[in-house]
C-alpha cells in the first residue's frame, strides 16, 4: 500500500508541475520523475510562444527550465526521510552554447555523493548549499545551454 501511495504522490507531482502556469505557458513538460526523485527528464517543446525573432527557443524560456527542478527534487528526496527542510534556488547561472533550433531535453540528476554532503552540513551546521548542473540537449544531442544551480537547504528544526 505504501508503494501505490508513493507511486501516486509521484504522478500527482508530475500533473502539478505539467499545469504550473510558468512551465505550462513556457511548455516545459516533466517527462519522468525517478521513483527515488534523483532524476528527473524534462522536455522544453519549441512552439510559437517560445521562440525568439530568430525562430530559436527564447533564452528565458531556456532558464526557466532549469531553475526550478533541483529544489523541488530535494524537497522530495528528503520528504522520504520523513525530513521537512527548507529549500530554495540561492543562485543559477546559465551559458548559452548554441541557438536552441529544436526542442530541448533536460536531464537532472542528483548523485549519493551530494546527498551525503548535504546530510553532513545539516547536521553540523543545520543548513548547505549544494551545486547542480543540467544540460539543455537538442534533438541532435548537442548542448545548447548548461546551468549551475545552487541549491540551498536548511533545517529548520536544527539546534546548535
Amino acid at each position: 500500500f505504501e508503494k501505490l501511495i508513493l507511486k501516486f504522490r509521484k504522478h500527482f507531482l508530475k500533473i502539478i508541475l505539467n499545469l504550473f502556469p510558468p512551465l505550462f505557458f513556457n511548455r516545459i513538460v516533466v517527462k519522468n520523475i525517478s521513483d527515488d526523485y534523483l532524476e528527473m527528464d524534462v522536455v522544453l517543446k519549441k512552439t510559437f510562444f517560445n521562440i525568439n525573432f530568430h525562430k530559436t527557443i527564447f533564452g528565458g524560456s531556456i532558464f526557466s527550465a532549469c531553475d526550478p527542478f533541483f529544489p523541488t527534487m530535494y524537497y522530495n528526496i528528503f520528504k522520504l526521510q520523513d525530513r521537512k527542510l527548507i529549500i530554495w534556488v540561492k543562485n543559477a547561472e546559465i551559458n548559452y552554447l548554441l541557438p536552441a533550433n529544436t526542442s530541448l531535453k533536460l536531464k537532472f540528476q542528483i548523485n549519493n555523493s551530494h546527498l551525503s554532503e548535504i546530510e553532513k552540513n545539516l547536521q553540523t551546521n543545520g543548513k548547505c548549499e549544494i551545486k547542480n548542473e543540467v544540460e539543455a540537449k537538442n534533438k541532435n544531442n548537442e548542448i545548447c545551454a548548461s546551468a549551475i544551480i545552487t541549491t540551498y537547504l536548511r533545517d529548520s528544526n536544527f539546534m546548535n
